[in-house]
């Protein structure tokens, strides 16, 4: 074993993506080895052993593949669960105030509004539905959001803390 150990051991750390593998999978091939010892017929030990290592170190990391492929799985899934809880939480202070700000403004404040983020249309298509410039659309999409902003900002100073 000491004749064979630093020569495979630099075989697999050529080639192992991980250095901890590097340590195991050269005992397992040692143990692979001396149980299957009586396989060995002749010639030298060193690719018989390089062999085993390769082998076992394949079969390593195409369980790793498998293993990544599981909890990149789990952890979508785990993201999806904790979105759907969170869209069934109750809205927060500032969405309420936001409603109630969106209620103060003109009619064709909330309808190019409303198109641009319900029907989430370009500045491009408003315009040639409201039949006005896309330049004013953009001015008054970024009026709104101005008014909008100072009006959840005044009401949240307005709210008991």
């Amino acid at each position: 074993m000491e004749r064979h150990l630093q020569r495979l051991r630099s075989f697999l750390a050529l080639r192992a993506p991980v250095p901890d593998l590097i340590d195991e999978v050269a005992h397992d091939a040692f143990v692979f080895a001396y149980q299957n010892l009586g396989d060995f017929t002749e010639g030298s030990m060193q690719p018989w052993l390089r062999s085993i290592a390769h082998n076992l170190l394949r079969d390593r990391l195409k369980a790793y593949a498998r293993e990544s492929v599981k909890h990149e799985r789990y952890s979508e899934m785990v993201r999806w669960e904790m979105a759907l809880e969170a869209s069934d939480k109750p809205v927060s202070e500032e969405s309420d105030h936001l409603a109630a700000c969106i209620e103060k403004l003109r009619h064709h404040q909330r309808t190019v509004l409303d198109l641009r983020y319900e029907a989430q249309l370009s500045s491009e298509e408003i315009a040639k539905r409201t039949g006005r410039s896309t330049l004013a659309v953009r001015t008054l999409l970024m009026r709104v959001r101005q008014q909008l902003r100072k009006c959840i900002e005044s009401q949240l100073q307005q709210t008991p803390a």
